[in-house]
Parts: structure tokens; C-alpha cells; sequence
């Protein structure tokens, strides 16, 4: 038992880190559960679907508005 210890402790400082051998560390996305899904569903599926309208609507409400000139 006590063995089992020392190696489940071995491993716990040796830790895992998403830093690969070269250096490269990956940028987290901040997408929400949808879009993450929708990276991984087949083209046509419904979860695709529900990827690119969250998508769409997000962009949507992150451009400027059309109808605002800027005149006070």
C-alpha cells in the first residue's frame, strides 16, 4: 500500500501542465459549451447548428449598429 502512495505522490509533483515539449502553450478559446460542441459535431448535425447561431448571434451584437451616426 504504502508504495502505491509514494508513486500516486510522485506523479502528483511531477503534475501535467497543456505545455507541450517545444514550449507551445494553448490560448483558451472563452467560447461557451455550445461552440465547443459545435467544434466537434459533423457538419450537419444539430449540435452544428446551435454552434453557428450562437456564433452568429454574438457577432451580431458585438458589431456597431447601422442606424447610429454619431450626432448628438
Amino acid at each position: 500500500m504504502r508504495p502505491w502512495i509514494c508513486l500516486s505522490l510522485i506523479a502528483l509533483a511531477a503534475g501535467c501542465t497543456t505545455r507541450t515539449e517545444t514550449g507551445y502553450e494553448p490560448q483558451k478559446l472563452h467560447d461557451s459549451p455550445t461552440v465547443q460542441r459545435g467544434y466537434y459535431a459533423s457538419p450537419f448535425s444539430p449540435e452544428r447548428r446551435a454552434a453557428e447561431s450562437e456564433r452568429a448571434v454574438e457577432f451580431q451584437n458585438r458589431r456597431p449598429s447601422d442606424w447610429y451616426t454619431g450626432r448628438p
